[in-house]
């Protein structure tokens, strides 16, 4: 699509130098509208995905769109509304045209959105008659239409059926909205009270917004303030090349698999190979499956946005993040693919589907490349969790009106494990930043439920030298109504989708139970909560991981989910097993995981050091019979003079002797020449879900492998691939 810009009605300003005393007040006067705006929608929003869970967005653009300051709240929007200020030139400029005090609405996922409930209200900022920016708001929608409540449908084939379709749309002149155009697309959601308010909200956020801006401009000069914009996207531009610069150049790839795609329970395979190269960084996508002819897929703009969600905390943890992250980095893809699919392919799954994973693997394979540095390797970490189970319930509430859930407990998530920790418990998502994590008695007074619990469960965060963080499951009945309708959807449920990094293990894979006939009300109307729920009446219903139809959710069932977690860092058996003892005191890793994955022996509690160093030699010994691809053939002397060339992880390394370079375990000894692919030459064992951790389900065309050093049986790489599939040469350094 041809974006080229028009540049008439833009203000030409005069760049000047700005002293830098009035650099700081202007730049964190910038960064304090966007946390007004934030506030403002939040006053006025009625909607507890904004006022409960942060699911929106606010920022600064230039003219052009380019990314002055942004919220900490859902990152996949730094690219989100970007776009949408593009596609509002390119489509707008001319007719109807761009004006002082126009606002323009946008959701199309082909013109910038994620997915049709996120939508994007935006206006231009002027000085006189010429622009000088823009600002925006963009925030999720209890229901967009389309063909069910919510706003994502497994059984859609055509994005025309997920919803109201809005290209940028004038929807605010002088300041106000239109009511007709606004009438009518609030008339097309089931919930159209609630969208009325959220568009308030947004339209009160951008006022606010630019009324700040015109005041900063008045105190300081258009000029300068425009100066302040550009220069501090260029001081973060110059500082994320210098740490590039820093890095060595190569090829880092990494690699995963969506399952079902709400039609068959079939894999996609999401593969980045990101080279690095100089000062720049450039995401090659091409290698990804075929676009589904179901709602999985993302659009362009949704690959972009899980790119850029995942460079801003590791390149630029201590940067304004602004535009100038960004230019370093070129992003190729293939239309028609799952990750940049053709319109009018489905895309309603949004930021949970294949966007989800964008950001995965994106993050793996930066973690990757700062690994490769030591002084930047703390920014390094294990994947996130592998993507949230979205539950949908609608029907009746016990107020006798229309809900569709905003219940998002799927949030209470473990985050991934670094070098120098254990990943927090619980995180929330990695994306959010700014989380905040709805409460029990607030979803009670607005859903018809009650909670049985919601509570930290073992084992699902991925097991490591440093594990990954424990996320929180919970259990509903239905409280004040007799029935409603379930809609579920996820992926990880058959695939590991939060992988380890260096030799840690992946964090749990979704998992959910259904219990039909439990006798639920009974229980509780005899005073008591089912918290346990194993030994209950009913029928446990095997649910796929997407439904196309909705499933009966009654007063005497019982809903149960247990969400995917953070993945661990290092080898379980590196794990201080004394660590280990308390994590199960804890309840953080069962008793049994404690013994087959980390070989650790408790009696009454109380760490066996004896029978841990016994059974951790066994497991040690056990890989040791693992079989060789190839095997090094005069391998240098561990104990000889090695040079350092780069640190992959904390326990392996790029390292030269004899004028040779070599992968090198942390053991000293050298396991491959640094030319090939070092997990040919490693030992390779091959993994079944139990031997991974006790959540933790493989779909049946899946491998799991794990790669050994030969000599010490460290695991330094836990890898999913196709069944057949050569192993990933997933760090390939130019040295």
């Amino acid at each position: 699509m041809n974006m080229e810009l028009k540049m008439s009605t833009v203000y030409e300003y005069d760049r000047i130098d700005v002293d830098p005393v009035t650099f700081q007040v202007i730049h964190h006067r910038l960064n304090s509208i966007i946390d007004e705006q934030g506030a403002t929608l939040s006053a006025i929003s009625g909607s507890p995905l904004v006022n409960e869970a942060t699911d929106y967005n606010t920022g600064i653009f230039r003219a052009n769109g380019e990314l002055v300051a942004m919220g900490k709240t859902v990152l996949l929007h730094a690219a989100s509304v970007a776009t949408m200020v593009k596609h509002i030139i390119a489509d707008c400029e001319d007719e109807p045209g761009i004006a002082p005090g126009d606002m323009f609405l946008v959701n199309n996922p082909y013109k910038g959105s994620l997915h049709a409930p996120d939508m994007g209200l935006v206006a231009p900022v002027f000085h006189g008659e010429q622009r000088i920016g823009w600002v925006g708001v963009c925030c999720h929608q209890l229901d967009v239409g389309g063909m069910a409540p919510g706003g994502s449908f497994p059984e859609a084939v055509d994005v025309r059926q997920e919803g109201v379709l809005i290209p940028p749309l004038k929807v605010v002149e002088n300041g106000a909205f239109r009511h007709d155009i606004i009438e009518m697309i609030t008339g097309m959601s089931r919930l159209p009270a609630n969208m009325n308010l959220d568009f308030r909200g947004m339209l009160a956020a951008n006022t606010v917004a630019l009324r700040r801006i015109e005041e900063t401009v008045a105190q300081y000069g258009v000029d300068t303030v425009l100066s302040v914009m550009d220069d501090s996207i260029d001081k973060t531009e110059a500082e994320v090349r210098k740490r590039l610069r820093e890095m060595p150049d190569g090829v880092f790839r990494s690699q995963t698999f969506l399952d079902h795609d709400g039609a068959s329970n079939r894999l996609y395979r999401i593969k980045v190979e990101m080279t690095k190269k100089g000062d720049t960084l450039t995401f090659d996508f091409t290698g990804s499956d075929d676009q589904s002819p179901r709602f999985i897929n993302c659009t362009e703009g949704g690959l972009s946005a899980g790119v850029r969600a995942s460079v801003l905390p590791i390149l630029a943890h201590d940067l304004p993040w602004n535009e100038g992250v960004f230019r370093p980095v070129e992003i190729e893809s293939r239309e028609g693919s799952v990750v940049s699919a053709r319109f009018p392919a489905p895309v309603s799954q949004g930021p949970l589907g294949a966007m989800w994973l964008v950001e995965t693997v994106a993050t793996n394979a930066l973690s990757k490349l700062v690994s490769t540095t030591e002084g930047y390797m703390a920014e390094a970490q294990a994947s996130p969790n592998g993507g949230p189970d979205h539950l949908g319930l609608h029907g009746l509430n016990q107020h006798g009106e229309f809900f569709h859930s905003s219940i998002l407990d799927m949030i209470y998530v473990g985050g991934g494990a670094y070098a120098h920790r254990d990943g927090l418990s619980p995180q929330g998502h990695r994306h959010m930043p700014a989380v905040r994590l709805q409460n029990v008695e607030s979803n009670e007074q607005v859903a018809p439920i009650l909670y049985l619990y919601r509570q930290m469960v073992p084992d699902t965060g991925g097991a490591g030298r440093n594990r990954g963080g424990t996320s929180l499951g919970t259990g509903y009945v239905l409280h004040g109504v007799d029935h409603m309708e379930l809609r579920m959807a996820c992926h990880g449920y058959e695939s590991p989708t939060a992988f380890g990094i260096f030799g840690g293990f992946p964090g749990a894979c979704n998992m959910r139970s259904f219990r039909r006939g439990a006798s639920a009300d009974g229980i509780i109307g005899n005073g008591v909560i089912p918290r346990e729920t194993a030994d209950l009446d009913g029928e446990v219903l095997t649910l796929p991981a997407k439904m196309t139809k909705p499933e009966e959710f009654t007063s005497a069932d019982i809903y149960e989910m247990s969400p995917s977690a953070g993945a661990g860092w290092g080898d379980p058996l590196d794990r201080d097993a004394a660590l280990v003892a308390a994590d199960v005191r804890d309840g953080e890793v069962s008793i049994g995981a404690a013994k087959t994955i980390y070989g650790v022996e408790l009696k009454d509690g109380v760490l066996d050091e004896a029978a841990t160093e016994k059974a951790r030699a066994a497991i040690r010994e056990t890989r040791s019979s693992w079989p060789l691809a190839k095997a090094l053939t005069d391998a240098p002397d561990p104990d000889g003079s090695w040079d350092l060339l780069a640190p992959v992880g904390d326990m392996a390394s790029i390292s030269r002797t004899g004028g040779k370079a070599y992968f090198r375990c942390g053991c000293g000894s050298a396991i491959a020449p640094a030319s090939e692919n070092w997990k040919d030459y490693a030992k390779r064992g091959s993994a079944d879900s139990g031997d991974l951790g006790p959540r933790i389900k493989l779909h049946a065309d899946l491998d799991a492998a794990l790669y050994a050093c030969p000599s010490c049986g460290r695991i330094h790489a836990v890898e999913f691939g196709m069944k057949g599939e050569a192993p990933l040469w997933d760090i390939e350094l130019a040295i």
